[in-house]
């Protein structure tokens, strides 16, 4: 990227510096709003990961709770990996979170969502996204549903598999926030 007379140029033409520096303050000041997340969902045989989330964008009933057995078991599994969390349990759904580690579980009856807010690096994000894959394990375990991590494109299993990639977004986000402005 090049710049001209206070204005950068990138590949869709120039624009002022000042949006710029406001694009960099923004992100800063909301960074902590940005979170690694995992989706987990039931699909239908050979149904493609791709076809699967089309299909939950369409799907509008997200405001049943999961089955009370089901949910005793995740807590109970929960709080055996993380120690102290917080849980809920609402007719909308059911919470966990760790205050920590920054990880939130919220847990419906066909579909959950997990996420950590970026901030770690190095083997500090190793471990968060670790913990994070070990609790989505016991999702998908408990509940049937199966995992997706959306920054890797991949299911849960194989995103586990290979942590520092994973890792890696983590850092690129750090990167980018500690960048000058």
């Amino acid at each position: 990227m090049g710049r001209s007379k206070g204005r950068r140029v990138g590949p869709h033409g120039s624009y002022p510096r000042l949006f710029t520096l406001i694009h960099v303050h923004v992100l800063r000041r909301y960074a902590a709003r940005v979170s690694y997340d995992l989706m987990f969902m039931r699909r239908q045989p050979g149904q493609s990961w791709g076809e699967a989330l089309e299909a939950a964008e369409d799907y509008q009933d997200f405001g049943a709770g999961p089955d009370e057995q089901v949910w005793q078991r995740v807590v109970a599994r929960a709080k055996l990996l993380l120690g102290d969390a917080f849980t809920r349990l609402t007719d909308d759904g059911g919470e966990v979170s760790h205050e920590r580690t920054g990880i939130q579980l919220f847990l419906y009856a066909d579909s959950a969502e997990m996420n950590v807010p970026y901030g770690a690096t190095g083997e500090g994000a190793t471990a968060v996204l670790r913990t994070m894959f070990l609790l989505g394990q016991v999702v998908e375990e408990e509940t049937g549903l199966e995992g997706y991590d959306p920054q890797l494109g991949q299911p849960l299993r194989e995103a586990a598999a290979d942590l520092d990639l994973g890792a890696a977004s983590f850092e690129t986000v750090a990167r980018l926030l500690s960048k000058p402005s």
